[in-house]
């Protein structure tokens, strides 16, 4: 798990959004490099190099995570909520580098998923711990007899 863990935060960028994680390394659904829309081209026509930019449901992932270790995950909360746009959409991804790092991409938005893991968060936030992980996994990673 600590070196899953390891690995999940060499995804991660500070951003002035707070850290927000990539997917995967050379993940290649996002903009082009000068910023244009993702798009699938015709086999045999160059496209133009396309990046996954970061995603902020990611972010409460690993809040999850450090509910799970103890610790406070209201940072993380506070993360995706400060990549809303102004009319409080939360977007599927964000922007990694450059002026607009941690400011939301073209991607969808909204994106529910993200509006799901925020309020999944919170939840688990004020519960503790979090509210949404299967029994077999836990009994499974835990040793415990269930």
């Amino acid at each position: 798990m600590l070196n899953s863990l390891a690995v999940g935060e060499s995804l991660g960028v500070d951003t002035p959004s707070g850290r927000v994680y990539h997917r995967f390394t050379f993940d290649g659904y996002g903009e082009t490099d000068a910023g244009g829309d993702w798009t699938i081209f015709p086999e045999g026509e160059q496209s133009a190099q396309t990046h996954g930019r970061l995603w902020p449901l990611l972010t409460g992932e690993r809040g999850e995570y450090e509910l799970l270790a103890g610790r406070s995950a209201t940072t993380h909360l506070q993360t995706i909520a400060n990549t809303a746009n102004d009319g409080l959409m939360l977007p599927e991804q964000v922007w990694d580098k450059g002026p607009e790092a941690g400011e939301n991409t073209r991607s969808a938005t909204p994106l529910a998923w993200t509006h799901a893991q925020f309020v999944r968060l919170a939840w688990s936030i004020a519960a503790g711990e979090p509210i949404e992980r299967p029994a077999v996994v836990a009994c499974r990673y835990t040793g415990q007899d269930c």
